[in-house]
């Protein structure tokens, strides 16, 4: 690449690590309870090499409350970074910022490859950058958005091996994918199309040895996954029952009628997700995938996608047909699984940006002058919509999204850790009734550089605590019914009641008299 090309690179990255990696700890403002285990358990293999459970450098992070076990990618890039930085909420999201930055250099390098040219490359890129989708994800300690990068330099390699076929790249294209079972489950679901694009075209280049090649490039990184299975054969069962892709110890036949109601629902989800209010408008129904001001991608992709799939279409190239089948297969984990949910179509963010560039390509080379504008005009629209988005998101979303994300939790702990920090035999009360109690409890007693507290708290519920000495420390949620009977007891003094982002007063603390 010129001396040109590089600066473009370097400032779209370093643009992006700016808007991605900044104010972590700020919006969303709290943690929710997926992030704070990934976390712990980052935390642990940074101190000790060994998970929460003891096992050293286990491939899956299996736990009570989850058999199915966590992904191992992301709680091992976390891992890497403690290992430098403190432990705090701004610490613990950055690997995952950091991830969508490489998504975003991985996009410019693929695209001046599909177009040739730095302006569609930086394009590219900055659609990337400005989708909303990946913006929020790529600020949560969670593990589907490590898959973008996998799926990135897998479309990387297949483009270079387009332009040149060797089996250097095809089989570096099938490595990827290998490595990409270690990111998210959906992962599963999704592979056997790519693998199947990929061994077909070794096949259609080179025969059943370039076809071997790309296989066993595949199987190479799975041998400790095999291993992990071989040793741990519960975990079959455990990764069913916890997707629920089928009932435990049902063996009948299912009912004609039921199969029709299933695939009415999947063929739904099909033309849900497809849906141009789902992508352009409001994207996902949870505050935690999305502000519900904006879709999945940007307003103006509206227009470019559905004209870039039809140039995909017509193109009848090596990367348009990746890029098509991996447009059009985008939501079949969340098909197969029976539900919508943004963990399970993340896989569409680089496919739909792609689609919608070949979209853009296509306008701002039309013989129109009018059509040129109009795709100058959309493209311009990309950075003033995210520009709105990104208010919005600091703004109005920081405050209605803190109760998803468990509300002022920190807050109420953090206060009570200080307490407790003057005294060492006094005792920390925590209601059941706080969701994920132990785990908050746990982050921020090791972010407060104290893990001596992690086992002074007593965990209570739904009864009053009996038995606690003069001095106690209690949090409850004002929300339980037994808060509200300890706020009348005159043997606990209330001391303060810490209120939620909005104003709304959620936990109490008191003190046993």
């Amino acid at each position: 690449m010129s001396p040109r090309t590089w600066l473009l690179l370097g400032a779209l990255t370093a643009a992006s690590g700016v808007l991605y990696g900044t104010r972590l700890d700020y919006a969303p403002a709290f943690l929710m309870h997926d992030e704070l285990q990934f976390s712990l358990q980052a935390k642990a293999i940074a101190s000790t090499g060994r998970d929460l459970s003891g096992r050293f450098l286990p491939v899956f992070f299996t736990e009570p409350e989850f058999p199915a076990g966590r992904d191992p990618a992301i709680i091992y890039v976390t891992a890497a970074a403690l290992a430098w930085l403190p432990f705090s909420e701004a610490s613990v999201r950055l690997p995952t910022a950091l991830l969508g930055v490489l998504d975003v250099t991985l996009m410019f390098l693929l695209a001046r490859r599909l177009f040739g040219r730095d302006s569609m490359a930086g394009i590219a890129a900055g659609f990337l950058a400005l989708t909303p989708a990946l913006f929020i994800r790529s600020r949560l300690v969670l593990s589907p958005q490590s898959s973008i990068p996998i799926i990135l330099a897998w479309l990387l390699s297949m483009a270079a091996f387009s332009d040149r076929p060797s089996e250097r790249r095809l089989a570096i294209g099938a490595l990827w994918l290998g490595f990409g079972a270690y990111t998210y489950l959906a992962w599963v679901v999704m592979v056997p199309v790519y693998l199947l694009l990929t061994v077909a075209l070794g096949y259609r280049w080179g025969g059943k040895r370039a076809a071997m090649i790309a296989g066993a490039a595949f199987v190479a990184p799975l041998i400790p996954m095999a291993w992990w299975y071989a040793t741990h054969p519960e975990r079959y069962r455990q990764i069913l029952e916890a997707y629920q892709l089928y009932s435990a110890g049902t063996t009948a036949a299912p009912a004609p009628g039921a199969v029709s109601s299933a695939l009415q629902t999947r063929i739904g989800l099909f033309w849900s997700f497809f849906n141009p209010a789902f992508l352009f408008l409001s994207g996902d129904s949870s505050l935690i995938n999305s502000t519900r001001q904006a879709g999945l991608f940007p307003l103006s992709f509206a227009v470019f996608m559905p004209l870039g799939a039809y140039r995909l279409v017509i193109a009848r190239s090596t990367p348009a047909t990746l890029v098509l089948v991996g447009l059009a297969t985008a939501p079949l984990a969340a098909i197969v699984t029976g539900a919508l949910e943004m963990n399970r179509i993340l896989f569409a963010i680089p496919f739909g940006v792609l689609a919608a560039c070949y979209g853009a390509d296509a306008l701002l080379k039309s013989h129109s002058r009018g059509w040129r504008t109009i795709a100058v005009l959309l493209i311009a629209a990309v950075p003033l919509q995210f520009a709105g988005f990104y208010q919005d998101y600091m703004g109005r979303y920081r405050v209605e999204a803190g109760r998803w994300f468990g509300g002022n939790t920190r807050e109420a702990l953090t206060a009570v850790i200080d307490a407790a920090v003057a005294d060492p035999q006094r005792r920390v009360y925590l209601s059941r009734a706080i969701p994920f109690a132990g785990r908050y409890w746990r982050f921020y007693a090791l972010a407060g550089q104290r893990p001596d507290m992690i086992d002074r708290a007593v965990y209570y519920g739904p009864d009053p605590p009996a038995g606690a000495l003069p001095g106690a420390a209690l949090v409850c949620p004002l929300a339980a019914a037994e808060c509200g009977a300890l706020l009348h007891d005159a043997g606990w003094r209330h001391v303060r009641s810490i209120d939620d982002l909005d104003g709304t007063p959620s936990f109490a603390l008191l003190e046993k008299r």
